[in-house]
């Protein structure tokens, strides 16, 4: 008699919401060993940690001499920043707003 106790009792594997034209991860290491994925061809969003902390960076880069740059141009939020962030993108706040200014989404 065979038992499958062990494999009930393992949670089951999350799976990523993706397409066929997705990508399984784009998310990119720099030289630093940082995690990075573009959000557009001269802007990233970076997590780093610095002096201890983690932060989300998100800045803008530019070319030299064939290698993408850091700019001054950009925010460094700490986790609890990036998780009221993310919770106005969940709940729909931010999307309100951007509709109330006329954007669309």
């Amino acid at each position: 008699m065979s038992s499958s106790s062990d494999e009930e009792k393992q949670p089951p594997k999350k799976k990523r919401n993706t397409t066929n034209d997705e990508e399984e991860s784009n998310i990119q290491k720099n030289d630093a060993g940082e995690q990075f994925f573009n959000l557009s061809a001269k802007r990233r969003a970076t997590v780093r940690t610095f002096r201890g902390t983690v932060l989300v960076d998100i800045r803008e880069f530019y070319d030299k001499d064939g290698k993408m740059m850091p700019g001054k141009k950009g925010i460094s939020l700490t986790l609890d920043q990036y998780k009221a962030l993310r919770g106005a993108i969940n709940d729909g706040t931010l999307d309100e707003a951007i509709t109330n200014e006329g954007g669309e989404i």
